[in-house]
């Protein structure tokens, strides 16, 4: 009994854990600790024109994630809706390419509260209030059918995504752009990954190429992950447009929570190398998640347990029963399985995807929706469209 109470405060706080990479992977910056003298930059070049075809489009997208080589932030704040246990977390982000990425967050009195990283070989998340807070890591070649797997549904890769590392790889299948409203285009994707073929929606401003949405279903039509990015900001001296904030949604794990990231600076030379390594952290042992077996987190406790009365339940993280759905403040509704966006092609379609099912952007304000289906306006052949072209 105490090892599975033990395992079942693991995998909630570990979760939590996840997301708050997740969050900083999506992050940008905080007004709430920026001077209020300091100037807003100029704004972002238009780089597309009125009705740009779809290689133009990913062009643009891909030149300015191309141009970001290092990320970090020393101010950031994070929330998490309904986990009233965890206060307000003020964070460092650091991201690096390839694939690297770290947080820490603390609060003003509780001191650090969570060490988050990844690698090119593995990923890993710490969490203070966890009891016992030990060192949860998985390698990236085990995360599939893993334990690591099970808390998070998406691989950790896209975390970069949301940040701003979104780019569109020549080898998928894209297709669009379609007009989405409120001057935007969504370009609809298949993409590979190691945990099966998904299906990805991306938002992108008409003009500036900004990525304002990025929605990941799997296979069954499940939303598995959405960021909603606002209030984008041009950093002329690296010619690059990041978002200041991110809204980051994980239906499955019935989670949301919002990111602001205080000054960015960007493409500061090489990070520190210690920033990317697994820490050894005096008094805490290290857990393999990628060596756990596959059925584990749901006998831990974790979103989708009926066991729902443990001490480490996920309702002390704000997390509901499997029938309930955490409400977002922050504009984002997760989308039922049954009206995601279609993965199976139609009767003499060569396209992979049925018509466009749209989820609309709109501001935090409003509810995200999915609109009635209509027909795509342009067709692509497999294999993807060549990239880096001029705009």
């Amino acid at each position: 009994m105490r090892l599975v109470s033990y395992l079942r405060s693991q995998a909630a706080i570990g979760l939590v854990g996840l997301l708050l990479i997740f969050c900083c992977s999506g992050a940008t910056c905080s007004r709430s600790f920026r001077s209020p003298f300091a100037s807003v930059g100029p704004p972002a070049p238009e780089v597309l024109v009125p009705g740009a075809a779809l290689d133009q489009v990913i062009a643009a997208v891909n030149q300015n994630a191309s141009r970001i080589q290092s990320y970090q932030t020393n101010n950031a704040s994070i929330t998490v809706p309904g986990m009233t246990m965890l206060p307000q977390l003020r964070g460092n982000i650091a991201a690096e390419r390839p694939d690297k990425l770290r947080l820490k967050a603390s609060t003003a009195i509780s001191g650090e509260e969570v060490d988050l990283g990844s690698n090119e070989d593995l990923f890993w998340f710490w969490v203070k209030r966890n009891e016992p807070p030990d060192l949860y890591f998985a390698r990236h070649s085990q995360y599939v059918g893993s334990a690591a797997q099970q808390v998070m549904p998406i691989e950790p890769s896209w975390l970069l995504d949301a940040l701003g590392f979104a780019q569109f790889d020549p080898n998928d299948f894209h297709e669009g752009p379609v007009p989405h409203g409120n001057g935007t285009l969504e370009i609809r994707s298949v993409i590979q990954t190691r945990i099966g073929t998904l299906t990805k929606s991306t938002v992108v401003d008409a003009q500036r190429a900004w990525v304002m949405a990025q929605h990941v279903y799997d296979a069954q039509g499940t939303l598995l992950a959405s960021a909603i990015a606002r209030s984008h900001q041009y950093y002329p001296t690296a010619n690059v447009s990041l978002p200041q904030k991110v809204d980051i949604s994980l239906p499955t794990a019935q989670l949301a929570l919002s990111i602001d990231v205080g000054t960015v600076a960007i493409n500061q030379g090489p990070l520190n190398p210690d920033l990317w390594q697994l820490p050894a952290l005096a008094g805490y042992r290290q857990i393999d998640l990628g060596t756990a077996p596959p059925g584990a987190v749901s006998a831990m406790g974790a979103p989708g347990s009926n066991d729902i009365n443990t001490l480490a339940s996920p309702e002390i993280f704000g997390i509901g029963r499997p029938s309930e759905v955490v409400p977002s403040q922050y504009g984002i509704t997760p989308t039922p399985a049954n009206s995601a966006l279609p993965t199976q092609a139609t009767t003499g379609s060569t396209s992979p995807l049925l018509p466009y099912s749209q989820t609309q952007f709109v501001e935090p304000a409003s509810t995200v929706v999915q609109p009635a289906a209509h027909s795509i306006q342009q067709q692509l052949p497999s294999g993807g469209i060549p990239l880096g072209l001029p705009y």
